[in-house]
């Protein structure tokens, strides 16, 4: 498909939509969206020909004219509308030009949803080539609907001031209001206008809009959401895709498979406009609002990654004025911050997160290509019960209650004498003497990997460890998600935390417990001074437990338990090598000594992560 001209960003966005074979085949055979577009320098995260570079930006023209005049609406009479509160629409006369009229005083209007990628914005001023708005004047005019009155829109590249800043915010903070009040809102984009409807099936008409530019694109995503009638402009007439959606059964399907694949195609693309999730009615629905509004995000993206939380905050009908009366740069943090409690599944999100401090657990994006596990963390956690309640937000991080365990006070430093290193999982034992693999994954964000000034470790866990033993002595039980973290205080009894890493905790099987105890007693037999093992090297105390090690091995429920270690983990079991492992464990246990106990914790501790 990318030989044929599709640029990797759709075909990433494909593959991560499409979850079945003969649907991504079914696109293959489709022409590809903007293929007259060189795409050899785009990547799979983003198009390049979808950004807007102010410095470079290009107004485009109507097809056939290269040369026209701007047309610009007057400033002054768009500043006193929206000084008094109201919406200013545009009106094109063929004498006069444009005229700018008060919202209040009109009973119907289109607004305008388009793609400024395309040309059909502007840097620099309230202003469009004539030819363009005459254009877009005459779709206006042919939408269903009283023709003697439909003549009015709204279109942000003339109704939204570029400055000064004052103005431009006071639009900003109505932006819901023309696309919620529009009779109809129309969507311009240049691929659909390249094809004549008539002659697209309705599965390809679904396909179609999927892939043209006005789906890639974040605010066009609130402008289709926030409408009634959403009519999507192609080459010989503008169509109403719910209505096609809303009539789909009582069409004419040739096959079975072509009703399954055109239903498939129709739902994924409803799903992805006309989804729910923007508004949060109550605390118990915010998991589910913010679930809904990232998989309608995900694939999507913006020019100015600012922009996002100008959207959200639209999408998600709060007020506007929290974000657009502070810099562009905090936006995205007063956003979160808006939330008095989220779902505690956002502890465990590997998505990138926020930078700024009591904030660093919230994700500093919708957009991406994580799933909602990845995005939002554990499922049985972003649903909150009743008796399980949502996280707290707070000025200095996310309170919560888990369980989870706290390593030893003297681990950290102990680990330190001798360059202990995460690339291995770090086993520990709890008092009843059940043993834990704790395997370090990714950082928990950016630059969290830094363990340096950390005093006692501990592991936040999204649930309860299944202690169930397995008849299987090696059997790794099934990986617990959970988060290392450093503690830094405890009040109130909260204790407070910084995160470092994301881990996966099992429960060993009961051959691991007596593996580790060979190596215990191994280590105690000999009783070196703990000066000694961490003053030399790992080689140098490995050779003085040879003697302790190998008389183990001839004991024969040790050598079985060393044999079925080894094969377990996949390793030979030979003497010589099962020898070097018990000489390396044991030197381990020697250094660690009880320092490798954990304190258990139960689901009502309460944290509080930064």
């Amino acid at each position: 498909m990318q030989t044929r001209g599709w640029c990797p960003y759709d075909l990433r966005r494909l593959e991560v939509e499409i979850k079945d074979v003969s649907t991504l085949y079914y696109y293959s055979n489709l022409k590809a969206p903007r293929s007259s577009k060189d795409h050899s320098d785009c990547s799979k995260e983003r198009c390049l020909m979808m950004l807007t570079n102010p410095a470079t930006y290009k107004l485009s023209h109507r097809s056939g004219c290269e040369a026209c005049p701007l047309l610009s609406a007057n400033l002054t009479d768009i500043e006193r509308i929206l000084r008094n509160d109201s919406i200013p629409l545009i009106e094109l006369e063929k004498d006069t030009g444009i005229t700018v009229h008060d919202l209040s005083h009109i009973s119907e209007f289109v607004a305008i949803s388009h793609v400024w990628a395309e040309g059909s914005g502007n840097v620099d001023g309230n202003a469009l080539q004539s030819c363009l708005l005459e254009d877009i004047s005459e779709l206006v005019e042919k939408l269903p609907g009283d023709n003697r009155n439909q003549k009015y829109f709204w279109m942000d590249t003339l109704c939204v001031p570029v400055r000064p800043r004052e103005l431009q915010t006071l639009a900003l903070n109505k932006m819901r209001v023309p696309y919620e009040r529009a009779k109809h809102v129309l969507v311009l984009d240049s691929h659909l206008r390249s094809l004549d409807s008539k002659k697209l099936s309705t599965t390809e008409l679904f396909a179609q809009v999927s892939c043209s530019s006005w789906m890639r694109r974040l605010w066009t995503l609130q402008e289709g959401r926030l409408a009634e009638n959403v009519w999507f402009q192609f080459a010989d007439e503008s169509v109403n895709v719910k209505t096609v959606f809303t009539n789909l059964s009582r069409q004419h399907i040739p096959s079975k498979v072509d009703h399954w694949l055109g239903l498939t195609i129709a739902m994924d693309l409803w799903m992805q406009i006309w989804g729910r999730g923007e508004s949060v009615p109550d605390t118990s629905q915010v998991g589910f609002s913010l679930s809904q509004t990232s998989h309608s995000l995900r694939t999507r993206s913006v020019s100015v990654p600012t922009d996002e939380a100008l959207c959200l905050i639209n999408l998600m009908d709060m007020d506007l004025t929290r974000v657009t009366t502070v810099a562009p740069a905090k936006r995205m943090e007063v956003f979160w911050r808006t939330f008095e409690k989220v779902p505690k599944s956002f502890l465990f999100s590997k998505a990138n997160k926020m930078s700024d401090v009591g904030i660093h657990w919230a994700p500093s994006s919708f957009m991406g290509f994580l799933s909602e596990k990845e995005w939002l963390g554990p499922q049985d956690l972003n649903s909150p019960r009743e008796d399980d309640p949502h996280a707290i937000v707070t000025s200095v991080g996310l309170q919560l209650a888990l369980p989870g365990f706290i390593l030893h006070k003297d681990l950290v430093g102990r680990m330190k004498s001798f360059d202990f290193t995460w690339n291995f999982p770090l086993m520990v034992q709890d008092a009843d003497g059940n043993w834990y693999s704790v395997r370090v994954e990714k950082p928990w964000r950016q630059g969290s990997d830094n363990f340096s000034g950390c005093q006692q470790l501990a592991v936040i866990l999204a649930g309860e460890l299944n202690l169930h033993k397995s008849s299987d002595k090696f059997t790794f039980q099934d990986f617990a998600v959970g988060v290392l973290v450093s503690i830094d205080k405890t009040e109130d009894a909260i204790i407070h935390v910084t995160a470092h890493h994301h881990v996966a905790v099992a429960l060993l099987g009961e051959g691991f417990r007596e593996y580790f105890s060979a190596a215990s007693t191994c280590a105690q037999e000999v009783g070196l001074e703990q000066t000694i093992l961490l003053n030399e090297s790992h080689v140098a105390s490995k050779e003085r437990y040879t003697t302790v090690a190998r008389q183990a091995l001839e004991n024969r429920s040790t050598m079985e338990i060393m044999i079925g270690q080894a094969r377990h983990m996949g390793e030979p079991n030979d003497y010589e090598h099962l020898l070097s492992d018990l000489m390396d464990t044991t030197v381990v246990s020697a250094r660690l000594g009880d320092r490798c106990r954990i304190q258990k914790v139960t689901g009502n501790q309460e944290w509080c992560v930064d």
